[in-house]
């Protein structure tokens, strides 16, 4: 097995013990499973046909660079809204946009 072959099966590793930890923050969001499903073709991939390691290791690259974006989502600060009397103004025609107004 050539070193780059065992070092693209470590960044998978790495990136599949990422993923595990942002699914424990996120949830089961769509995204999250979208990119562990990524992650498994590309493993998949890589045992069907080594040959493409090169390909696979600028597939890795993009899975990489997508969860660290995911990451960041999830280290967004939270501004919290006092509720007031008027916590209702901003929602009060939100009825009547779109599809399924009941107010027409």
């Amino acid at each position: 097995m050539s070193a780059e072959l065992v070092e693209i099966r470590k960044a998978f590793m790495e990136l599949s013990d990422s993923l595990k930890a942002l699914r424990n923050v996120q949830g089961d969001s769509p995204y999250v499973r979208r990119l562990m499903n990524d992650l498994d073709r590309f493993q998949l991939d890589m045992e069907e046909n080594p040959e493409s390691r090169d390909q696979l290791a600028s597939m890795t690259a993009s899975v990489a660079t997508l969860t660290q974006m995911a990451v960041a989502n999830v280290a967004r600060d939270v501004v919290r809204i006092q509720e007031g009397s008027d916590h209702n103004v901003a929602w009060r025609d939100a009825d009547d946009e779109g599809i399924g107004g009941h107010r027409r």
